[in-house]
């Protein structure tokens, strides 16, 4: 069974959803597991029973956990929002591997976000891709460029005009904030971004499918070369 925090404070039964919904989220409760009964979990807790009962309606009202009379009470699946939570808690900063990881999923997904950004966008919204890097992208701050790098690849997802799709990219810009500020320090590495941003937007601006398709195909690749030298650099 999972070990869960004896509480205190107020608004008792809010902390027992942050703590369920924690358990959740880290996989240390899994679709199909059961909650201890109410009894047990107060006391577990230390609080009252009408806090978990409180707690338990919350998480059911959000899709969270099924209760069935005489059944049980038992943890339904991970929807989106805590799928996206779920994301952001992976520690990327310390394995190369897991970066690596990452590109790969970049590398299934933004070529078909830049599709679907090319077919739905309205020229407002090319326009504004394209503006983004004419007001000047390459910055003595490497937290700024890394924002901007963030900010024009986000710019494409909402374009595509698929809030999921959206989602995933705010997700993972969020788990590469750090490593994007590193890579973006490497001599030469922003000047190089900043060129096949450029050359990305005019593909998208023309609505040039395959071409801009052949251009974050390229950009993806030279990024996973760069995690992969540093990879050998650092000898792991």
């Amino acid at each position: 069974m999972a070990n869960f925090q004896r509480i205190k404070g107020t608004k008792i039964y809010e902390v027992v959803i942050s703590q369920l919904k924690a358990k959740i989220v880290s996989g240390e409760l899994a679709p199909g597991d059961f909650l201890p009964p109410e009894k047990v979990l107060a006391e577990i807790m230390g609080v009252s029973r009408a806090s978990v009962r409180e707690a338990l309606k919350v998480l059911e009202f959000m899709g969270l956990i099924e209760s069935k009379p005489g059944g049980g009470t038992s943890i339904v699946y991970l929807h989106a929002d805590l799928l996206l939570e779920k994301l952001n808690m992976i520690e990327l900063s310390q394995s190369n591997t897991l970066l690596l990881d990452l590109i790969e999923l970049r590398e299934l997904l933004e070529p078909k976000i830049v599709e679907f950004a090319i077919t739905r966008a309205t020229d407002d919204e090319l326009t504004a891709i394209v503006e983004m890097l004419n007001n000047g992208e390459i910055s003595l701050d490497e937290a700024v460029n890394a924002k901007n790098d963030a900010l024009f690849h986000l710019a494409i997802a909402k374009a595509s005009h698929n809030v999921f799709f959206y989602r995933l990219m705010e997700s993972t810009m969020a788990m590469l904030q750090e490593t994007r500020a590193r890579t973006l320090s490497t001599p030469g590495r922003k000047e190089k971004i900043s060129e096949e941003h450029v050359e990305l937007a005019k593909k998208i601006k023309s609505r040039d499918a395959a071409g801009a398709t052949k251009a974050i195909k390229q950009h993806l690749k030279r990024i996973q070369s760069i995690v992969k030298r540093g990879f050998v650099e650092d000898g792991e």
